[in-house]
């Protein structure tokens, strides 16, 4: 009965995967689910077996990716200025490695939230709630123990921070825009950083 259930749950995996793999050229809209079945080696009829519709198959993708994290470390756990620079850059550093899937996800996920999909707003509310809340609570902890400006303004900042950095990988990576003007993406990391923290130590040029 184990093995059985393990049998489903590879099959799905590998459904979800070669639809991914479609995804990484094609939009939603015009994949249909005979194309998805002669991908992953099955008929369209055993495809329904395990989902019951495009959107079903859609909608299991998205969830897999807002489930696979990037390193979040508890706020309370990042105690000095320096460990939250580090959380920082570990944090960009997985957000900005390249791969085939990751680039299918991005391409997914900006074509869910252009039609206002409800997972997209899953994923917003999983920023507010992860990333962003982190950040927001150390600096405001900054403000009072690390020498932080007081009138940083801790919600704009947070998300221009973040945002920047991810639609420059967007742009390189999902848009193609590298083949025009390809820039180092680690290289793009520090200087976020680094400007973040100019702001918050209210400096004005890079040391």
């Amino acid at each position: 009965m184990i093995t059985r259930r393990m049998k489903r749950a590879d099959r799905i995996e590998q459904i979800l995967d070669c639809t991914l793999k479609l995804i990484e050229y094609k939009s939603m809209v015009s994949i249909r689910t005979a194309e998805i079945a002669k991908a992953a080696g099955v008929t369209e009829g055993t495809l329904f077996k395990y989902f019951s519709s495009k959107e079903d198959i859609l909608n299991r993708i998205i969830k897999r990716y807002l489930d696979s994290q990037h390193p979040l470390t508890p706020a309370e756990d990042i105690r000095t200025k320096e460990e939250f620079r580090i959380f920082l850059d570990k944090y960009l550093t997985s957000m900005i490695t390249t791969s085939r899937q990751r680039r299918a996800y991005l391409r997914l996920l900006l074509q869910i939230s252009l039609d206002q999909h409800a997972l997209s707003f899953q994923k917003y509310r999983q920023m507010k709630n992860g990333l962003w809340a982190v950040m927001e609570n150390r600096i405001e902890y900054g403000k009072k123990h690390w020498g932080f400006r007081s009138d940083f303004d801790t919600p704009v900042q947070v998300r221009l921070f973040h945002l920047s950095v991810l639609m420059f990988f967007i742009e390189q990576e999902v848009f193609g825009a590298k083949s025009i003007e390809k820039f180092d993406l680690s290289k793009v990391k520090k200087i976020a950083i680094d400007n973040l923290f100019n702001l918050l130590e209210n400096k004005t040029t890079n040391d």
